[in-house]
């Protein structure tokens, strides 16, 4: 699999997401405001960045070193950026679990210092497949609690 490729979840995998998302045990990018994603999942900041030219030092070696390495990531920056631009077009949701989360927060939010990515098209089912969730809970729960009641 290239850098640039993402990879389908499997329907298993999209149950448990769904689960534990309910349970509250993954955050979403869903739950932040707009503007907030790339405060929360850090990592996204760094995803389309290009290289930066090195900063010059006083070692003459280390500098050429730096800058055939700068000019390496720039050529490569360059080459992947089709694939790249096609892949954050296919982002449809970020999530990582809670207990991932750095020590600090960012307007009420947690900050994370990695995520998952899901397809948009993942996306669509994990939302469909969340709704019908929701529901079953709530059927289970409202005759959970009947039949509770009924027997005290």
């Amino acid at each position: 699999m290239g850098n640039w490729e993402q990879k389908s979840m499997t329907t298993e995998e999209l149950k448990k997401l769904v689960s534990e998302v309910y349970d509250q045990k993954i955050f979403t990018s869903f739950q932040c405001g707009g503007s907030n994603t790339m405060m929360v999942f850090m990592p996204m900041l760094f995803i389309g960045a290009a290289p930066t030219e090195p900063s010059k030092s006083e070692n003459n070696q280390i500098n050429r070193k730096n800058k055939l390495q700068y000019i390496e990531d720039k050529l490569r920056y360059e080459e992947e950026t089709p694939e790249r631009e096609a892949y954050m077009k296919n982002i449809g949701m970020l999530y990582e679990y809670y207990s991932e989360a750095g020590p600090r927060g960012i307007n009420g939010y947690p900050v994370f210092y990695s995520c998952k990515i899901v397809t948009i098209e993942d996306t669509k089912k994990f939302i469909d497949m969340y709704n019908k969730y929701v529901e079953m809970r709530k059927e289970f729960e409202k005759e959970w609690g009947a039949s509770e009641t009924a027997e005290k």
